[in-house]
């Protein structure tokens, strides 16, 4: 049996590869409803030169608002990883932007 895993722990592995005094910047997507479904216009900071810990709070936090407003059906396990570049991680739910990290260098 599988265990469940949960966002913070997907968020730290996805991040295990960098340094454990590594900064990050993260961003949230602005979603705009848009007929059948929803578009991503822009991206503000949530956080600039976050830690770890940091991050997953922030990460927390935006899951929930990203449930309650833009997908109530949302799960972990459907969280994907559509970055292109080393470092930047730009995470998607049911190819609705969720979250953006990227590492400061």
């Amino acid at each position: 049996m599988r265990k469940r895993q949960t966002l913070e722990t997907a968020i730290k592995e996805l991040l295990a590869n960098h340094p454990a005094d590594s900064t990050f910047t993260v961003f949230a997507h602005e979603l705009w409803r848009d007929g059948e479904g929803w578009t991503s216009n822009d991206r503000w900071y949530l956080a600039r030169n976050a830690s770890l810990s940091e991050v997953l709070s922030i990460a927390r936090g935006r899951w929930e608002v990203f449930k309650v407003n833009y997908s109530p059906r949302a799960r972990v396990s459907d969280i994907a990883d559509i970055g292109y570049e080393s470092g930047e991680y730009s995470l998607e739910c049911a190819h609705l932007p969720f979250i953006d990290i990227s590492l400061n260098k």
